[in-house]
Protein backbone atom coordinates (compact mmCIF):
# COMPACT_ATOMS: atom_id res chain seq x y z
CA UNK A 1 0.00 0.00 0.00
CA UNK A 2 1.23 3.39 -1.61
CA UNK A 3 1.48 6.34 1.20
CA UNK A 4 2.71 9.64 1.94
CA UNK A 5 2.38 11.68 5.37
CA UNK A 6 3.99 15.06 6.60
CA UNK A 7 3.54 16.48 9.57
CA UNK A 8 2.67 20.08 8.33
CA UNK A 9 2.10 21.39 5.35
CA UNK A 10 6.08 22.52 4.51
CA UNK A 11 7.44 23.88 1.00
CA UNK A 12 10.66 21.98 -0.41
CA UNK A 13 13.00 24.75 0.88
CA UNK A 14 11.78 24.78 4.33
CA UNK A 15 12.44 20.92 4.65
CA UNK A 16 15.84 21.06 2.81
CA UNK A 17 16.61 23.04 6.33
CA UNK A 18 14.22 21.09 8.40
CA UNK A 19 15.54 17.56 7.65
CA UNK A 20 18.59 16.47 8.77
CA UNK A 21 18.33 12.57 8.60
CA UNK A 22 16.81 9.76 6.09
CA UNK A 23 15.56 6.58 7.54
CA UNK A 24 15.73 3.48 5.09
CA UNK A 25 13.91 0.66 5.94
CA UNK A 26 12.83 -2.38 4.03
CA UNK A 27 12.29 -6.50 4.17
CA UNK A 28 15.72 -7.51 3.42
CA UNK A 29 15.29 -10.86 0.61
CA UNK A 30 18.64 -12.55 -0.22
CA UNK A 31 17.77 -12.91 -3.57
CA UNK A 32 16.82 -9.23 -4.53
CA UNK A 33 19.59 -7.65 -2.74
CA UNK A 34 23.11 -7.76 -3.64
CA UNK A 35 26.66 -6.81 -1.66
CA UNK A 36 30.22 -6.16 -3.49
CA UNK A 37 33.31 -5.48 -1.92
CA UNK A 38 35.66 -3.70 -4.57
CA UNK A 39 39.02 -6.40 -3.36
CA UNK A 40 36.81 -9.60 -2.81
CA UNK A 41 33.76 -9.23 -5.31
CA UNK A 42 30.43 -10.10 -4.26
CA UNK A 43 30.57 -11.00 -0.20
CA UNK A 44 29.61 -14.46 1.58
CA UNK A 45 25.78 -15.12 2.09
CA UNK A 46 26.60 -15.26 5.77
CA UNK A 47 27.43 -11.30 6.15
CA UNK A 48 24.51 -9.04 5.54
CA UNK A 49 25.72 -5.68 7.37
CA UNK A 50 22.38 -3.64 8.44
CA UNK A 51 20.17 -6.37 8.63
CA UNK A 52 18.42 -7.62 11.77
CA UNK A 53 15.52 -10.10 12.45
CA UNK A 54 14.63 -9.75 8.52
CA UNK A 55 14.98 -5.99 8.01
CA UNK A 56 17.59 -3.90 6.40
CA UNK A 57 17.91 -0.44 8.42
CA UNK A 58 20.17 2.71 7.18
CA UNK A 59 20.33 5.83 8.67
CA UNK A 60 21.81 8.71 6.60
CA UNK A 61 22.99 11.79 8.10
CA UNK A 62 21.88 14.15 4.85
CA UNK A 63 24.36 17.03 4.89
CA UNK A 64 27.30 14.45 5.06
CA UNK A 65 25.88 12.06 3.34
CA UNK A 66 27.22 9.54 5.63
CA UNK A 67 25.62 6.40 6.47
CA UNK A 68 25.78 6.69 10.22
CA UNK A 69 25.23 2.91 11.20
CA UNK A 70 27.57 1.67 9.09
CA UNK A 71 30.93 0.27 10.65
CA UNK A 72 34.16 0.24 9.21
CA UNK A 73 34.85 -3.40 9.34
CA UNK A 74 32.19 -3.35 6.58
CA UNK A 75 35.03 -2.09 4.35
CA UNK A 76 33.78 -0.26 0.92
CA UNK A 77 31.05 -1.88 -0.60
CA UNK A 78 28.62 -1.40 -3.27
CA UNK A 79 25.02 -2.07 -2.22
CA UNK A 80 22.60 -2.83 -4.36
CA UNK A 81 18.87 -3.59 -3.50
CA UNK A 82 15.56 -4.27 -5.33
CA UNK A 83 13.17 -3.03 -3.29
CA UNK A 84 9.98 -2.49 -5.24
CA UNK A 85 6.93 -1.09 -3.29
CA UNK A 86 8.03 -2.97 0.47
CA UNK A 87 10.08 -0.07 1.83
CA UNK A 88 9.76 2.76 4.21
CA UNK A 89 11.29 5.98 4.33
CA UNK A 90 11.32 9.14 6.99
CA UNK A 91 12.91 11.98 6.99
CA UNK A 92 13.77 12.98 10.50
CA UNK A 93 14.42 16.58 12.30
CA UNK A 94 17.89 17.74 13.81
CA UNK A 95 15.55 16.47 17.12
CA UNK A 96 14.79 13.47 15.87
CA UNK A 97 11.18 14.08 15.33
CA UNK A 98 9.69 12.78 11.98
CA UNK A 99 8.62 14.86 9.43
CA UNK A 100 7.74 12.77 6.62
CA UNK A 101 6.67 9.48 5.65
CA UNK A 102 6.88 7.50 2.29
CA UNK A 103 5.92 3.55 2.05
CA UNK A 104 4.80 1.67 -1.09
CA UNK A 105 8.20 2.51 -3.17
CA UNK A 106 11.65 4.24 -3.73
CA UNK A 107 11.22 7.62 -3.69
CA UNK A 108 14.50 8.19 -6.08
CA UNK A 109 14.21 11.46 -6.62
CA UNK A 110 16.62 11.23 -3.63
CA UNK A 111 17.78 8.01 -3.43
CA UNK A 112 20.27 6.90 -6.08
CA UNK A 113 18.79 3.96 -7.69
CA UNK A 114 20.67 3.78 -11.65
CA UNK A 115 22.09 5.96 -14.61
CA UNK A 116 19.07 5.34 -16.71
CA UNK A 117 16.76 6.63 -14.29
CA UNK A 118 14.29 5.73 -11.84
CA UNK A 119 12.56 2.34 -10.85
CA UNK A 120 12.37 -0.11 -7.85
CA UNK A 121 16.24 0.04 -7.00
CA UNK A 122 18.04 1.44 -3.89
CA UNK A 123 22.23 1.32 -5.47
CA UNK A 124 24.80 2.59 -2.38
CA UNK A 125 28.38 3.31 -3.09
CA UNK A 126 29.37 2.98 0.53
CA UNK A 127 33.20 4.01 1.89
CA UNK A 128 34.30 2.54 4.72
CA UNK A 129 34.12 5.94 6.92
CA UNK A 130 29.82 5.42 6.16
CA UNK A 131 30.22 8.08 3.02
CA UNK A 132 27.84 7.27 0.46
CA UNK A 133 29.79 8.48 -2.81
CA UNK A 134 26.94 8.51 -5.10
CA UNK A 135 24.28 10.50 -3.06
CA UNK A 136 22.96 13.64 -4.84
CA UNK A 137 25.10 16.79 -3.65
CA UNK A 138 21.64 18.77 -3.06
CA UNK A 139 18.72 16.33 -2.40
CA UNK A 140 15.50 16.44 -4.08
CA UNK A 141 12.30 16.10 -1.44
CA UNK A 142 9.85 16.86 -3.74
CA UNK A 143 8.19 13.33 -3.44
CA UNK A 144 7.83 13.89 -0.07
CA UNK A 145 5.69 16.82 -0.44
CA UNK A 146 3.92 16.14 -3.27
CA UNK A 147 0.50 14.51 -2.47
CA UNK A 148 1.39 13.80 0.95
CA UNK A 149 -1.36 13.90 3.95
CA UNK A 150 -1.38 16.71 6.54
CA UNK A 151 -1.20 14.27 9.79
CA UNK A 152 -0.66 15.94 13.77
CA UNK A 153 1.99 12.68 14.20
CA UNK A 154 3.99 10.33 11.88
CA UNK A 155 3.00 6.48 12.21
CA UNK A 156 6.47 5.41 12.98
CA UNK A 157 5.19 1.31 12.75
CA UNK A 158 7.41 -0.88 10.27
CA UNK A 159 6.60 -4.54 9.50
CA UNK A 160 9.26 -6.70 9.78
CA UNK A 161 8.13 -9.76 7.61
CA UNK A 162 9.51 -13.56 8.87
CA UNK A 163 12.54 -14.74 7.50
CA UNK A 164 10.19 -18.07 6.16
CA UNK A 165 7.58 -17.41 4.34
CA UNK A 166 5.10 -19.40 6.48
CA UNK A 167 2.24 -19.00 3.74
CA UNK A 168 4.54 -21.29 1.37
CA UNK A 169 4.79 -25.16 1.79
CA UNK A 170 8.62 -26.12 1.20
CA UNK A 171 10.51 -28.98 0.14
CA UNK A 172 13.21 -30.54 2.96
CA UNK A 173 15.42 -29.80 0.21
CA UNK A 174 14.45 -26.08 0.19
CA UNK A 175 13.94 -25.35 3.53
CA UNK A 176 17.73 -26.66 3.98
CA UNK A 177 18.85 -24.65 0.94
CA UNK A 178 17.09 -21.15 2.86
CA UNK A 179 19.18 -22.54 6.20
CA UNK A 180 22.09 -22.72 5.07
CA UNK A 181 21.71 -19.05 3.33
CA UNK A 182 21.25 -17.41 6.34
CA UNK A 183 23.66 -16.02 8.70
CA UNK A 184 25.84 -18.41 10.65
CA UNK A 185 24.05 -16.84 14.26
CA UNK A 186 20.67 -17.75 12.75
CA UNK A 187 21.76 -21.00 11.54
CA UNK A 188 22.89 -21.83 15.25
CA UNK A 189 19.75 -20.72 16.63
CA UNK A 190 17.17 -22.52 14.33
CA UNK A 191 19.19 -25.46 14.87
CA UNK A 192 19.24 -25.39 18.70
CA UNK A 193 15.25 -24.92 18.70
CA UNK A 194 14.97 -28.07 15.90
CA UNK A 195 16.67 -30.34 18.31
CA UNK A 196 14.89 -29.00 20.93
CA UNK A 197 11.41 -29.73 19.27
CA UNK A 198 12.54 -33.39 18.49
CA UNK A 199 13.63 -34.09 22.07
CA UNK A 200 10.69 -32.31 23.37
CA UNK A 201 8.55 -34.50 21.19
CA UNK A 202 10.41 -37.62 21.77
CA UNK A 203 9.69 -36.98 25.87
CA UNK A 204 5.81 -36.61 24.88
CA UNK A 205 6.04 -40.03 23.30
CA UNK A 206 7.11 -41.76 26.44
Amino acid sequence: MKSKQILRKMTERELLEQAYYLVISFPFHEEMCRYTDSLFGELCEDKYPLVSKGVWTGIIELRSHNLLNWSEEYGDIFFQAKVSDSGTYFLISKDNKALCRISGYVPNKLIPADAAGYGDYIRLRIKSNGTIENWPDVPDFSEFIDGAIVVDRIDGNIKEEPVFNVSKDLTYDELMDKLFRLPKHLQMEIGKALIENVLKEREDSF
